[in-house]
């Protein structure tokens, strides 16, 4: 005879009771968690090439692959079935989509500025499409946390999902309601919730028949503020009030 989950329980003992109801809400808290950490909005295709401000990143740190050496804050690295590239300051080849692609145009309008693009490929280099286990996951790490990242997403025929800080909290369409279109998708841009940060950032591929590929350009973050920096514009929020005050009352 089959019993239900709810007759099961009510055989346990008090405390296996207690234990496996404080697992249930671990694991509901969990996904709650997963849910509320950031918050993710999309700038179509139409916005490509937009301004910073435009895009909520004026005043961030920007990464436009225009050399190996990465902007300081940022380190970045790949999973993919033919291997990983641990998170590194310093990418292995710079990538030109025009004049370094040899199997194909896909990628000639991913360039945001400039002329170079950060690929999903382990080094960094593009291989033949067919190739698929060297196709994968983009990791970018902030050994300081960050409050916001942004990127502009081009080539993906799939969805790509968003890890952060190691939680899946879902995917690029689901969150902003932007379908995969195989050619400039848009610019992204992912932001902290309040009393959260962000310190790793997986973009993961679609895989569904093939490992997609695609490309990233014009990566934007924004760091914590320092302590101090939030103390000298709290006094000065502070001073400035009552300022203003005295003047009112003059």
């Amino acid at each position: 005879m089959l019993l239900s989950l709810a007759a099961i329980t009510e055989r346990l003992h008090p405390r296996a009771r207690a234990a496996l109801l404080a697992l249930f809400l671990a694991g509901s808290q969990a996904t709650g968690l997963a849910q509320a950490i950031v918050t993710v909005t999309g700038f179509g295709p139409g916005l490509w090439g937009a301004s910073d401000a435009a895009l909520g990143i004026t005043g961030f740190v920007l990464e436009d692959f225009e050399d190996s050496v990465l902007a300081t804050g940022l380190l970045i690295g790949w999973q993919t079935p033919a291997g990983n590239t641990t998170p590194a300051a310093v990418l292995p080849f710079t990538f030109d989509p025009v004049t370094q692609d040899p199997y194909g145009t896909a990628f000639h309008t991913g360039v945001w500025d400039g002329s170079l693009v950060l690929v999903n490929t382990r080094t960094n280099q593009s291989y033949v499409y067919s190739a698929v286990a060297n196709w994968g996951d983009i990791v970018l790490a902030f050994p300081t946390p960050v409050t916001s990242v942004g990127f502009s997403l081009q080539q993906n025929d799939f969805d790509v999902g968003l890890v952060v800080n190691g939680i899946n909290v879902g995917s690029v369409q689901s969150l902003t309601g932007l379908a995969p279109n195989g050619g400039r998708y848009g610019y992204v841009r992912i932001d902290a919730l309040p009393g959260q940060t962000i310190s790793s950032l997986q973009l993961t591929n679609g895989r569904f028949g093939f490992n997609d590929g695609f490309v990233l350009d014009r990566v934007a973050f924004s760091p914590v503020p320092e302590p101090s920096a939030i103390l000298l514009l709290f006094l000065g929020s502070g001073a400035m009030a009552l300022w203003y005050r005295r003047r009112v009352l003059l």
